[in-house]
């Protein structure tokens, strides 16, 4: 970058020859402004803050040294200055020196000596830079140290606590934003990051883990007020670029003090933890919106796996759905805390991988269709995230159920009606037809609906009042003993079944047969 240089002299020709003879841009300099008087000058200097002044001893209003003395008055050390003087006016130029005045030319110049006198001059104004870099480096160095020794809550030296404090006066308030992000993007975050922060004083970049950065902050008390570029409009400006990240940010609450800081860590932690829920991918989340939002650690794991895995034992997928469905409700109804809703979530993907690979077993190929559970870092996994794996392996597993059972199921059903047409005239049901064949009462149930047309207890109903009735017309037995017969521990029960069938008493069927 070229150093500014500013040209002050009365004579026109002589502000012309300046600009003309001497190659400025060759030693490394840029003419940023002229002007005719110290006065001026001033305030030409306070606005364009030039590296270098050249100007004339001589001049009307204000000198050049009455200039440079008011300048160094006002605490502006930095400038260099290039003072032009007449031979006659020599002793007096060297008295210029107690305001550290780098250099003097005579006039008329000697091109070859003031090209000369400049290029060394550019070359101090170089070193210089480069030495304030690198101490600039070293104390941002100290800074950053300092902070991440307050954000993680370490003891801090009489140093680094009286660092922090000369700090915390730059800013009104501080505060802590958490970018969690995945380790492998934090590069191209970086990037991108850089475009919209500003790392002044007021912003730091602190890199708590290899998947969490914490933007240190401040701002000026009337930021929440709506100023034109408060910290917070650039972080949500970062928020809305980071849309095809996997990212998540949030803000915590404000401290007066960077000693303090860890306080806002802390809640922005709090905050960030709402990400499961809330899945804002292109805002910000803030604490002192969401600190009255509490997490229940407690809640029926017991039931809702069995909800999940009752569906599957009764091959439903409709049912599994609206497990599923009751899941995502209940979390979010009583607001499970992230950690063990991800951690309960995950156990039930795998144990359903678990269930499917003993079914599919003896068939390979079907075996390796089962869906895959991602290796995605567990905080980054929100709770539509896990829902959509859920309804996704559902879709996968269930289409592979029904698909083998196609074929089982024929041979089963018919063994089971077997069953049924043999031994309906015992004490039947359901529940032991279930533990015999070692199905799910329920999915049973439904496989002789698929079968049949009819229910279970339907068919087990017209098998005995067909028998019922074959038995009438021997006419051997009395009504009752026909009733114990075909299976029905009451009369009552049987005759009730029969008039629901017939539409008659069986005496009155007797009488027709």
């Amino acid at each position: 970058m070229a150093f500014k240089v500013l040209l002050i002299d009365d004579e026109p020709l002589a502000l012309e020859g300046l600009q003309l003879w001497i190659p400025w841009e060759n030693l490394g300099f840029e003419v940023c402004g002229v002007c005719g008087n110290g006065s001026e000058g001033l305030k030409q200097m306070e606005e364009l803050k030039p590296d270098l002044v050249m100007v004339d001893i001589h001049m009307p209003m204000m000198d050049g040294l009455e200039m440079i003395e008011e300048w160094r008055r006002r605490g502006n050390e930095s400038t260099k200055f290039i003072i032009l003087t007449g031979y006659s006016d020599f002793d007096y130029a060297r008295k210029a020196l107690k305001y550290r005045v780098s250099r003097y030319l005579l006039k008329p110049l000697d091109e070859e000596q003031a090209e000369l006198e400049i290029r060394q001059m550019g070359q101090e104004l170089a070193k210089e830079r480069e030495q304030l870099y690198v101490g600039q480096v070293a104390r941002r160095e100290k800074e950053n140290l300092a902070m991440k020794e307050a954000l993680i809550g370490k003891g801090l030296s009489t140093e680094a606590a009286s660092l922090l404090e000369s700090l915390s006066k730059s800013s009104d308030v501080w505060n802590v934003c958490l970018v969690q992000i995945a380790a492998e993007d934090y590069c191209k975050w970086s990037a991108i990051a850089a475009e919209f922060l500003d790392r002044s004083k007021a912003m730091y970049v602190i890199r708590l883990r290899n998947d969490l950065v914490s933007i240190v902050f401040g701002s000026a008390a009337s930021a929440s007020m709506g100023t034109s570029d408060t910290a917070r409009q650039r972080l949500e400006g970062l928020a809305r670029r980071l849309a095809g990240f996997r990212a998540f940010m949030a803000i915590g609450e404000e401290e007066s003090s960077l000693t303090c800081i860890h306080h806002s860590l802390a809640t922005a932690e709090k905050a960030l933890l709402h990400a499961f829920y809330e899945a804002e991918r292109n805002g910000v989340m803030d604490y002192d919106r969401l600190k009255d939002l509490r997490f229940q650690r407690q809640y029926d794991q017991v039931e809702l796996l069995e909800r999940i895995m009752g569906a599957f034992q009764l091959i439903d997928h409709d049912v599994y759905r609206s497990a599923v469905d009751f899941i995502e409700q209940s979390f979010r109804q009583i607001r499970v805390h992230p950690e063990e809703a991800r951690k309960f979530l995950i156990y039930l993907l795998h144990e359903i991988r678990a269930y499917m690979r003993a079914k599919l077993a003896e068939d390979a190929g079907d075996s390796n269709r089962l869906f895959d559970i991602p290796n995605l870092d567990e905080r980054l996994l929100t709770l539509d995230d896990l829902i959509g794996m859920l309804q996704s392996c559902g879709r996968v597993c269930f289409e592979l159920l029904l698909k083998e059972n196609a074929s089982e199921t024929q041979g089963i059903v018919q063994d089971i009606n077997d069953y049924i047409h043999e031994h309906y005239r015992e004490g039947l049901s359901i529940k032991l037809l279930a533990e015999r064949f070692f199905l799910h009462p329920a999915y049973l149930g439904q496989l002789l609906i698929r079968k049949n047309g009819i229910g279970f207890n339907e068919l087990l109903h017209n098998l005995r009042i067909e028998e019922a009735c074959r038995l009438l017309q021997l006419n051997q037995y009395k009504n009752s003993e026909v009733s114990e017969k075909v299976g029905y521990s009451t009369y009552h029960h049987f005759l009730k079944q029969f008039e629901k069938r017939l539409n008659m008493s069986p005496n009155e069927y007797k009488k027709h047969v």
